[in-house]
């Protein structure tokens, strides 16, 4: 399977040059899919049978190992695509923005505890490292507010200082009581100003300054855009594979549940996608697109 990251950062050189970047992980073994009756029988049979490959694989020595890539887009030139780079509805298409290879992860180790290695996992988007910076992606400016909040009442206020979420490296910080802080002080800190100056001191690395100007709305984002890039993947598909697609949308829309108006609504964003994907959902459906 792959992996992608929808919100989309920013990467920032000593200069404090800044580029947006995606994040992708792919599988040095491929990527595999189940026909529809395949993950009948595979999944009534067990359905967790991914993670009990996974598990069984690590287990055997048979490493599963991910190359990572990252797609990156100076912001001087984000007008002239022509959809919004920060929609977190779109992705990056590769012939335009290249995939540029800069490391790998290998899964080499089950873990031994579940609760303790899994269940108190605490990824955070607004966690970064030097040179690594967020973006104005809306909703990864949501999500650097909201996932710690919610961290800290799942796991406690010193949450970052558990084992699984704690770095590997020796690390400083100026955390001080709180519930479940374990991490040894033997004098009293003055907080203001802070007797442990180690953050103070730290190496200075850029953060990105923008120059703003104009009014806050909520509003619709400009250009939408919406149904090319899904348009591009369905014709970027072999015949079988986009008949086996044309197949599952009317097996779902054919329910009698779903009314002729939405069926209508549905052939004409395929329509708008693909002008004779619109048309080959429509003669099946007995609908006519209406775009």
């Amino acid at each position: 399977m792959e992996g992608f990251g929808v919100q989309t950062y920013t990467l920032i050189n000593k200069a404090g040059k800044v580029h947006y970047v995606k994040f992708h992980w792919k599988p040095t073994c491929g990527v595999k899919s189940l026909m529809d009756d395949e993950a009948i029988r595979v999944g009534g049979t067990n359905h967790s049978h991914a993670t009990k490959d996974l598990y069984d694989s690590i287990a055997s020595g048979n490493y599963p190992e991910w190359k990572l890539y990252i797609q990156t887009l100076d912001p001087d030139h984000e007008d002239q695509l022509d959809f919004d780079p920060l929609d977190v509805t779109k992705w990056w298409p590769e012939d335009i923005i290249p995939l540029q290879p800069v490391g790998r992860l290998v899964l080499n180790r089950n873990i031994d505890n579940f609760f303790n290695e899994n269940e108190q996992l605490a990824f955070n988007p607004g966690l970064v490292v030097p040179g690594i910076y967020y973006s104005d992606d809306k909703m990864l400016q949501c999500r650097i507010f909201a996932y710690g909040d919610t961290q800290r009442h799942r796991l406690g206020p010193n949450y970052l200082m558990l084992p699984v979420n704690a770095p590997k490296c020796p690390h400083h910080n100026n955390h001080y009581d709180g519930f479940m802080n374990f991490m040894h002080r033997d004098e009293e800190v003055d907080y203001f100003p802070s007797k442990f100056t180690n953050v103070a001191n730290a190496e200075k690395f850029p953060i990105p300054g923008r120059i703003c100007s104009g009014k806050r709305e909520k509003a619709c984002i400009e250009k939408e855009n919406n149904f090319k890039l899904p348009g591009d993947r369905y014709r970027s598909w072999a015949p079988d594979r986009q008949e086996r697609f044309i197949k599952r949308v009317v097996d779902g829309l054919s329910d009698p549940r779903v009314t002729f108006e939405i069926r209508s609504i549905w052939v004409s964003y395929w329509s708008q996608a693909d002008k004779s994907l619109g048309q080959k959902i429509a003669s099946r459906l007995n609908v006519r697109p209406n775009i």
